[in-house]
């Protein structure tokens, strides 16, 4: 391996540009993202640093990985928890093991820092590797659509919520923050009693139509009763035909609602460097690097 991974300041005008140009290449498209995108978009929502991996030979990027930090709690202690996103191999240097090699870097200087964990949802060339060759565990993601329509939103509450213990839940006020900040005008935050929710207003393309959509990024309830208004001022929002909530297997807000079906993505996945076992894990798409 003639390789060597590094960490990489991706505020460097001449890193940002190579990195970005590589993005380009890999995933073909037209054009660069925007100067400074990369920065804004692993922006860190915790009091760590996001981590930016790269893999250089002869001082030219062949490689990178990016690592956005957020905060997680787990029975009152803080820990903060990795997203793996942003990854890309050079097309002439596939086969070299680069990206293995970077997430396995990743695991030891993050281990090193007292990190809880790994995550993220993998794309279907990359899922594979974490999950059959980097150790990942992977658990379902899980879709939920509700229609606009009064009389058969309320099919779908269950009103629900058993208590667990040791639940992990990110920081969802933090989370929305940092979304707000990279788009600021696309986040929607909608309040009902001290509950909220936060979200993006998406046209959806269905049979040849835009369809109005809410995505949900997250939510954060004060009383479990709160959701069903949540949801009225949600249909607020005109136009809005349905709202659709993205989230992990294991989030115990699930049981607050009936009529989950298995995503189509891939599922979230995980690898364990400092945090004690936990059964559940409260996390929405909201803080992955594509919502």
């Amino acid at each position: 391996m003639s390789y060597t991974i590094k960490i990489a300041d991706i505020n460097d005008a001449d890193v940002d540009f190579e990195v970005r140009n590589l993005i380009r290449l890999v995933y073909k498209t037209a054009d660069l993202l925007p100067e400074k995108y990369l920065a804004a978009n692993i922006r860190s929502s915790s009091s760590k640093q996001s981590l930016f991996l790269v893999a250089l030979e002869e001082g030219k990027i062949i490689g990178c990985n990016a690592f956005i930090a957020d905060e997680f709690v787990l029975d009152d202690k803080v820990y903060i928890g990795y997203q793996s996103c942003w990854t890309a191999t050079h097309p002439e240097h596939r086969g070299r093991h680069i990206f293995s090699t970077i997430i396995n870097e990743a695991k030891k200087i993050l281990k090193e820092h007292g990190a809880g964990f790994l995550y993220g949802i993998a794309n279907n060339q990359s899922n594979p590797i974490f999950t059959q060759k980097l150790a990942f565990r992977e658990t379902a993601s899980l879709v939920l659509r509700i229609p606009n329509v009064p009389v058969i939103k309320y099919f779908y509450f269950t009103g629900k919520l058993l208590q667990h213990d040791h639940v992990c839940k990110i920081n969802e006020e933090l989370v929305k923050d940092r979304k707000a900040l990279q788009y600021p005008s696309e986040v929607k935050v909608v309040r009902y009693n001290n509950s909220w929710l936060w979200g993006k207003r998406i046209r959806k393309k269905k049979f040849g139509l835009q369809l109005p959509v809410f995505y949900v990024g997250g939510v954060q309830l004060d009383k479990e009763k709160d959701l069903s208004g949540l949801i009225s001022a949600v249909f607020k929002l005109k136009p809005v035909l349905f709202i659709q909530f993205f989230t992990c297997k294991t989030n115990t807000f699930n049981m607050l609602l009936r009529g989950w079906s298995k995503s189509k993505m891939n599922g979230f996945i995980f690898y364990n460097l400092n945090m004690p076992e936990f059964e559940h894990l409260d996390l929405m798409i909201g803080p992955i690097d594509i919502f």
